[in-house]
């Protein structure tokens, strides 16, 4: 991947907008970001365009987003930018681009997240069904404490997807104390399929006698994955 030759600026923005959106040609355009695979210009203080500056893989993945994400975005939990326009590729500009909504705030590999999601407790860290021990079909132990911190309970109450059998989750979560708030419980998903997705990437690792692989933990991971596609709400 590499930069584009043609130089990014406020008056090649403009000029493209009054090209092909000239209703939004006298907004105010300045730098918001230089991203990987695109420059994010700010237009007004609500809009935004996006501009690939890198190979022809960012256009086809800018294009997928401007057909794609208008659908979910109004149905997610956090705002995301939603693809107002597409840019045609021109003479000026050969390659698409989009006019998106802005969305405000500082990027976390600036301004790192510092407002827990819940209160930090003491956790594994690690606790998959590796580090996790039985005798006669019932857990007896847990080994294996390296990962061990303190933070969102969710990590390790993903264990209910990833340890415990078919129909178990709720149960679990029933009896847990403090009853896990249902946020606790999305987030707790979302690792416990984090978690299965590992554990098949190591177990393929060890059928096919790669370093450090494990094929027992592939059947666990494919369990885990099974009972949380089939309690998944649409």
């Amino acid at each position: 991947m590499t930069h584009t030759e043609i130089e990014i600026t406020a008056e090649l923005v403009r000029d493209l907008l009054r090209d092909q959106h000239p209703d939004l040609a006298d907004r105010p355009v300045r730098l918001g970001a230089l991203g990987w695979a695109n420059q994010l210009w700010r237009l007004g203080d609500d809009l935004a365009v996006r501009l690939p500056w890198v190979g022809e893989i960012a256009d086809e993945l800018l294009l997928k987003e401007h057909t794609w994400l208008p659908a979910p975005a109004p149905r997610l939990p956090l705002p995301v930018p939603v693809p107002q326009r597409l840019g045609e590729p021109s003479p000026r500009f050969p390659r698409p681009w989009i006019v998106t909504t802005w969305v405000p705030g500082e990027p976390a590999d600036r301004a790192p997240v510092t407002r827990g999601a819940g209160p930090a407790l003491w956790l594994h860290g690690d606790l998959h069904p590796a580090n996790v021990l039985t005798a006669d079909g019932a857990l007896c132990g847990v080994v294996d404490f390296g990962a061990l911190f303190a933070g969102d309970p969710a990590v390790d109450l993903a264990a209910a997807w990833t340890l415990l059998p078919d129909g178990a989750a709720d149960l679990f979560y029933a009896a847990y104390q403090p009853t896990p708030d249902a946020a606790t419980r999305r987030r707790a998903r979302g690792w416990a399929v984090i978690r299965a997705l590992v554990g098949l990437h190591v177990g393929d690792a060890g059928v096919h006698g790669r370093p450090g692989g494990k094929a027992t933990w592939g059947p666990p991971a494919q369990a885990a994955l099974r009972r949380l596609i089939a309690t998944a709400h649409p």
